[in-house]
């Protein structure tokens, strides 16, 4: 046996690829809706002054393990799905890695927003709230994209 056979053959079928749960997409969907819930409570949070800023730096930090949940979920069980079953059709697999190569960038950016804000030393001021604005719009485009690009792929 070769090196390369420990690993499989590249054209069978890969064991771990998770098979089509019809309840997933619906699923993003509500924690979508979760998501913005959370951060309608993180703006109002800010508006309620010193004792609300305490309560933002919680927030951000449970928003942040929300998200990398729902990104690391839409990693093995979405795209891994999606590259396996579209591997013999080039447009939908472009669309696919697309989104998957642009979601690692994101979770960085959001990843660093998140562990920065989040520090008790940290001051809350204009520059956080123009940032948190930038991230939350990112995410607006990023949701309403993968609902209306992304998830159909997946149910069809």
């Amino acid at each position: 046996m070769s090196f390369f056979g420990l690993f499989g053959h590249p054209a069978k079928k890969r064991s771990h690829v998770p098979e089509y749960d019809s309840h997933l997409i619906r699923r993003f969907h509500h924690e979508h809706t979760r998501l913005v819930r959370r951060i309608g409570a993180i703006r109002q949070a800010m508006e309620e002054g010193p004792a609300g800023k305490r309560k933002v730096k919680r927030l951000l930090k449970s928003f942040k393990l929300e998200i990398l949940e729902h990104f690391m979920e839409e990693d093995i069980k979405l795209y891994w799905y999606l590259k396996d079953r579209y591997e013999e059709d080039g447009d939908s697999l472009a669309i696919v890695r697309s989104f998957e190569s642009s979601i690692k960038e994101m979770q960085k950016d959001i990843v660093h927003f998140f562990d920065y804000y989040s520090k008790e030393d940290v001051v809350l001021d204009g520059e956080y709230e123009r940032k948190f604005r930038t991230v939350v719009d990112e995410l607006a485009i990023r949701i309403a994209s993968e609902e209306e690009n992304l998830y159909p792929l997946y149910v069809t």
